[in-house]
């Protein structure tokens, strides 16, 4: 039983239902929304690591390294939450080495393998190295589409060309700088303005993890980079759009989801991290209201998780 306890006002419509916060299992949020009522679903589970995560004043415990058994506990959110998919709608799960591939057969299971966007690797260099190994410094997201005319928006996050790359760069026939190449078979030139940008492809290196001094920094131990986000969200959703988070930590999926201007459910069971994004939803909720752009009402809900805990327990 979900319960509204309080609900911030930034100076918008009162009539708009508001983005929600959720301090609750997910299955108890899931449970209540209707068939193809979500556009966007970012995940980003425990990594089964079995040790307790630690940031700046907030901590948990991850779950057990056994992946099994994760993809276990973990199936049953991944299947409501393709039942809560509209037909243009994606899910995004963030995971790495340990559990990956356990579960990329589970969800092509459950979406059909043909439904497999992309496997995005997630590259970056911040953390410590291993002296017996090559450093393990990249996750992998795997997108899923719920049909086959899903969202995907690439103007939408277009990135700068590299100045060094096979082609060269040039002056187009406007005077603008492209970079262009030649088929060597057909004699066709192919040319790229530089100005545009492109389109990434599905290994991203330019957007790096947090470090422990970054600004951005909530003290959440797993905390992802708000550019991550901004990517996912931009690329597979429009403005309006309802964007949901069943493992919400420090809430940045709710943070860039509002101020791209798309609705938002986030969910957590840990209280620290619910506490963590409602001051920062409130912080960024401000911020944008000041600047002319409030977004909607946050209802701050829960659910009484001893109810639900002995059966959302993972093992």
């Amino acid at each position: 039983m979900l319960n509204a306890v309080s609900r911030l006002h930034f100076g918008g419509d009162p009539g708009l239902p508001p983005d929600r916060l959720v301090h609750a299992d997910n299955r108890a949020v899931l449970a209540g929304l209707g068939d193809g009522a979500v556009d966007l679903i970012y995940v980003d589970p425990p990594f089964a690591t079995g040790a307790v995560r630690r940031g700046r004043g907030a901590a948990y415990r991850d779950l057990a390294p056994d992946p099994e058994r994760f993809v276990a506990w973990l199936e049953p959110c991944l299947a409501e939450s393709r039942r809560a998919l509209a037909a243009h709608g994606s899910l995004f799960v963030h995971l790495d080495y340990r559990t990956v591939h356990y579960v990329k057969v589970a969800l092509d299971r459950l979406f059909g393998a043909e439904r497999l966007v992309n496997e995005i690797v997630w590259c970056y260099s911040v953390g410590g190295k291993s002296r017996r190994s090559f450093g393990r410094k990249h996750d992998t997201i795997l997108w899923y589409a719920r049909g086959r005319e899903h969202a995907f928006f690439p103007q939408a996050v277009r990135v700068p060309r590299k100045p060094r790359s096979h082609m060269r760069t040039a002056r187009g026939p406007d005077g603008a700088l492209v970079q262009e190449k030649t088929d060597r078979r057909t004699g066709k030139v192919y040319r790229y303005p530089v100005a545009e940008g492109k389109v990434p492809e599905d290994w991203w290196s330019d957007i790096e993890t947090l470090n422990r001094g970054d600004r951005e920094r909530t003290g959440w131990p797993t905390q992802k980079p708000e550019r991550l986000l901004e990517r996912i969200i931009g690329a597979a959703s429009a403005p309006g759009a309802l964007v949901a988070d069943w493992f919400a930590g420090s809430g940045t999926t709710a943070v860039v989801a509002q101020r791209q201007g798309r609705r938002f459910i986030a969910v957590d069971r840990e209280s620290s991290a619910v506490a963590l994004a409602a001051a920062r939803l409130e912080r960024s909720g401000r911020e944008l209201a000041a600047g002319g752009r409030p977004p909607r009402d946050l209802a701050l809900e829960s659910a009484e998780l001893a109810r639900v805990a002995p059966a959302a327990a993972p093992w």
